[in-house]
């Protein structure tokens, strides 16, 4: 075999690996969680939220909580003014724009070597709420599609098309505490997103409010390790005469308009003690 040849077949060789890892790469390894409504390692509950007074949209989006009780030593044994801590993994079933049906039959047999357990969904929400000691602020704490859940109607399960996954920690605690990014706390100083638009333009003159930068060139002016963070707009009653706090997410747009800034989240959400998020919007998706 001549140089020429040899030359000609590691190239073939070689392109074919390329192509071999860029498409396992396209094919990401997605994770499954089997949500169960009376698990003992769990509190759980489920909602349904209608798109169409928001987006225009005649579609569902369903919101999945997993929560556990947190030990914080606050108050007396860990309850303050009569709530719990919790730490809550949000599943977010988002609609399938392109088609009509939002699940797909799974067999969970067939990703059995892909699920994981509620100890790694918790591994997860303490890498990504800031949980770890001398951690780093990370880029990205949600997860779009990389981790699903499968739910059984009957003896079927399903799986969903779209999957976005994020994390809060629930701490009620005087607001001269610091709120960091993924913070529930319903003890809170109330600022409105009005409210707050005044304060930003009055110490960024020059600068447009972050919330309203969507659809623009990507940029980012905050300092995401100081500025972004869950703020209590307000304190509501609902049904049966229950009460639940109005959360919105002060955090800028960094994505162009043609990819999802899943790190958004549901970026406006109404959160009910003991039974987790119950209502929100996500403007990252509709938009």
């Amino acid at each position: 075999m001549n140089i020429a040849m040899l030359k000609t077949k590691c190239l073939i060789i070689w392109l074919i690996l390329i192509s071999l890892f860029s498409f396992n790469k396209g094919f990401s390894h997605t994770k499954y969680f089997l949500f169960e409504e009376d698990s003992k390692e769990f509190a759980a509950s489920s909602f349904r939220l209608n798109t169409y007074p928001l987006y225009k949209i005649k579609r569902e989006v369903h919101l999945f909580n997993v929560m556990s009780k947190v030990q914080t030593f606050i108050g007396n044994k860990g309850i303050y003014n009569g709530q719990l801590d919790y730490n809550i993994m949000l599943f977010s079933i988002l609609p399938d724009l392109d088609g009509l049906e939002d699940w797909y039959e799974i067999n969970p047999d067939t990703v059995r070597s892909s699920m994981i357990n509620f100890k790694d969904l918790e591994e997860l929400h303490k890498k990504n709420t800031l949980s770890y000691f001398n951690t780093t602020v990370k880029q990205t704490t949600k997860y779009f599609n990389d981790y699903k859940l499968i739910i059984k109607k009957g003896d079927t399960y399903y799986a969903p098309k779209h999957c976005l996954l994020q994390f809060y920690a629930v701490r009620n605690r005087p607001q001269a505490f610091t709120n960091v990014y993924g913070t529930i706390n319903t003890q809170d100083s109330a600022y409105s997103v009005l409210q707050f638009e005044k304060i930003f333009k009055g110490a960024y003159p020059s600068l447009q409010f972050p919330l309203y930068r969507i659809g623009e060139d990507p940029l980012s002016f905050l300092d995401w390790s100081r500025d972004r963070r869950e703020y209590l707009s307000k304190k509501i009653t609902l049904a049966q005469h229950a009460t639940g706090y109005q959360f919105w997410t002060y955090v800028d747009w960094t994505q162009h308009e043609y990819n999802y800034d899943f790190e958004r989240g549901i970026d406006r959400f109404v959160y009910a003690p003991e039974k987790g998020i119950i209502g929100g919007s996500f403007d990252f998706y509709f938009y």
